[in-house]
């Protein structure tokens, strides 16, 4: 599942400014790992709200794609709340699916430093495409 995912992850031109790795990834569950790279980090040294919410909604998505016969997740919504400013790497994102239904699911994300201090929580839903859907 880990291979697939990854495989995922190189046909999106954006997520490869963050040299992602996928260190787990089970049925609903997702854990990502990068370094915290200057390309990520806002004046101030810390990183950028905007780079934080892009793998949220990364690890959102792909945690949807855990699930069965999907091809394809596009978010529905996504609230991000920061805790504290992510000063250090490497980075760390878990993302678990909380409730599935037939097409939308509701996930969980959480983003720790490299000091695992929880930065960022997050939560939002995602509709999955099957391959015998038709809209």
């Amino acid at each position: 599942m880990r291979e697939q995912l990854s495989e995922i992850l190189k046909l999106d031109n954006f997520l490869k400014n963050f040299n992602v790795d996928i260190v787990e990834a089970d049925h609903g569950f997702l854990k990502l790992k990068f370094p915290l790279e200057e390309n990520l980090l806002r004046p101030g040294g810390i990183m950028n709200g905007g780079a934080i919410m892009s793998i949220m909604d990364a690890a959102g998505g792909l945690s949807v794609m855990t699930y069965g016969e999907a091809i394809d997740e596009l978010t529905i919504n996504m609230t991000v709340n920061f805790l504290r400013p992510v000063k250090e790497g490497p980075v760390t994102v878990t993302s678990r699916v909380a409730k599935g239904g037939k097409k939308i699911y509701f996930v969980k994300m959480k983003l720790y430093d490299g000091k695992e201090n929880l930065c960022a929580y997050g939560t939002g839903n995602w509709l999955i495409r099957r391959l015998e859907d038709n809209d």
